[in-house]
């Protein structure tokens, strides 16, 4: 029998089953979003109240599928809370940023021989540039693309988004130039104190040549007063000029040799320096002196500018920031090497990031990292201090979880036109098995096979494998339309033994 025919015989308007990676499963997003693990209020927490969650799990458990997850339940509390909205950032695609950084310090082409070094290089300040990348273009594209306007910010504030997009806007739609002449214009932004600079270099040298010429206005102007040699005078004017021009050019190359330091700091992402040098030239001495730009590896300057981002996220109804971090065993640079995971992973276990105001980091790792904290020394325990950031060490699923998520991808997957039609007989899991199969064997099977991307691709073969050996014209109250114990137990066996050889070599 094809197929289709049977899910059509069942109401099913698609393979409940069929797709076994989260972040391509389109049926996730139509799931029931209270179906999940029991440890996800845990992760997820209180988005009134943003705070750390940190998951460990073996591959296809599920953490990219709570990760969707919790987006989902995000947008949820931001429709139903739109004065307590939560600004989500997912730090999940590491391959840019990395190819960036090995250009950065130099190291080779060679995957083999660039992942230790750019694991080695890594440190936090890298990871929060990247962060903070990320949140920045997104908040610019709410801005410049849909036309979100903040509440109020202050003065300062607009300067703070100014000189974060200079640094860290990486949208593939615009120039960091286009954005910043955009942010002025979206948010009202006049004048800079470089104009002013300028002008007043302009009116000082104005004054200056004023004072250069006036012995021989004294003579033309008959004032009757002898000013001396007018020597002296020309000497005045031009030292007052060239006062007035060097402390301006004086401003401007500090601009630009400050933007260029913070350029070669930021090695995730390339950096215009020009326009960096630009916005700093709009500001006032004095307020130039409070911005510390990214200097080095120094964590202390990437801070302040979290902070200043969270403060401005504020200004546009936000109450605070989830970062969702997973798929780190991905990156072509990371993959295949667990030591090189846990070493780019450590650098983010750290209690002041975790703990940090209005922020909720949120890790979705593999189960090789587990070791990060079960082997870590006392001083490393401290430093990362787990126990506060609301830790699962494992993420198992029992026969019953697995069994009821199948049963909401079921339910999400009955075509809505043909519930109560003549074909559409499926209501839940049970109905698509035969009355021989008892379903405490169903569930005793998932929880052997663990995880849902097993659970799922179980559940997948044995309908596609059964359906295969059925007539196509076979009458609609044939029973033979329903998977039978003995079909279900060859799939089963097949199914430990795969699951067992992929358990040993993955995780």
């Amino acid at each position: 029998m094809f197929t289709q025919k049977w899910r059509d015989h069942w109401g099913l308007a698609k393979d409940p089953f069929a797709c076994e990676d989260a972040d391509k499963d389109p049926l996730l997003g139509e799931v029931d979003s209270s179906a999940v693990h029991t440890g996800f209020d845990r992760i997820f927490g209180n988005p009134d109240v943003p705070a750390p969650g940190i998951v460990f799990g073996e591959k296809g458990s599920g953490k990219s599928g709570l990760r969707r997850m919790m987006k989902r339940r995000i947008e949820e509390w931001n429709a139903a809370h739109p004065g307590k909205q939560v600004f989500l950032v997912e730090y999940i695609d590491f391959d840019v940023q990395m190819e960036h950084f090995r250009q950065a310090i130099g190291a080779s082409a060679d995957p083999r021989k660039a992942s230790k070094a750019v694991v080695a290089a890594w440190q936090l300040s890298d990871h929060l540039d990247a962060m903070l990348s990320i949140g920045v273009t997104q908040l610019l594209d709410e801005v410049l693309e849909q036309g979100r306007r903040p509440d109020k910010l202050t003065r300062k504030q607009k300067t703070d988004l100014q000189l974060l997009t200079a640094l860290y806007d990486r949208s593939p739609r615009r120039t960091t130039e286009e954005a910043i002449r955009g942010l002025r214009s979206a948010l009202k932004i006049r004048g800079s104190a470089g104009a002013t600079q300028k002008t007043l270099a302009v009116l000082v040298t104005l004054l200056a040549a004023f004072v250069a010429l006036a012995p021989h206005l004294s003579e033309w102007l008959t004032w009757g007063v002898a000013l001396g040699d007018p020597v002296i005078w020309y000497v005045a004017g031009g030292v007052l000029a060239a006062l007035a021009w060097g402390t301006y050019e004086w401003g401007q190359v500090s601009a630009s040799w400050a933007a260029r330091r913070a350029d070669k700091s930021v090695r995730t992402m390339p950096i215009e320096a020009a326009p960096l040098a630009n916005v700093l030239r709009t500001l006032r001495r004095k307020e130039r002196g409070e911005y510390v730009l990214p200097s080095g590896v120094d964590e202390a300057p990437r801070y302040d500018l979290l902070g200043r981002f969270l403060g401005l996220l504020k200004g546009f109804g936000y109450s605070g920031a989830y970062v969702l971090v997973d798929r780190v065993d991905e990156p072509s640079l990371l993959s295949g090497n667990d030591q090189n995971m846990r070493e780019f992973v450590r650098k983010l276990l750290d209690i002041k990031l975790l703990q940090f105001p209005d922020l909720a980091i949120k890790l979705f790792l593999p189960i090789e990292m587990e070791t990060l904290h079960r082997t870590a020394s006392p001083e490393e325990l401290k430093r990362m201090r787990l126990d506060k950031s609301n830790l699962i060490q494992e993420l198992k699923w029992t026969g019953q979880e697995l069994y009821e998520i199948a049963d909401q991808r079921l339910k999400a997957s009955l075509d809505p036109e043909a519930v109560g039609a003549n074909g559409a007989k499926a209501r839940e899991l049970r109905d698509l098995f035969a009355d021989d199969l008892d379903f405490q064997h169903v569930k005793d099977t998932l929880n052997s096979l663990g995880t849902p991307r097993y659970a799922f691709g179980f559940l997948s073969a044995v309908f596609s494998e059964y359906v295969r050996e059925l007539p196509n014209d076979l009458p609609a109250d044939e029973p033979r339309w329903r998977v039978p114990r003995a079909s279900f137990d060859v799939q089963r066996g097949a199914w430990l033994d795969h699951t067992g050889v992929l358990r040993r070599s993955l995780n």
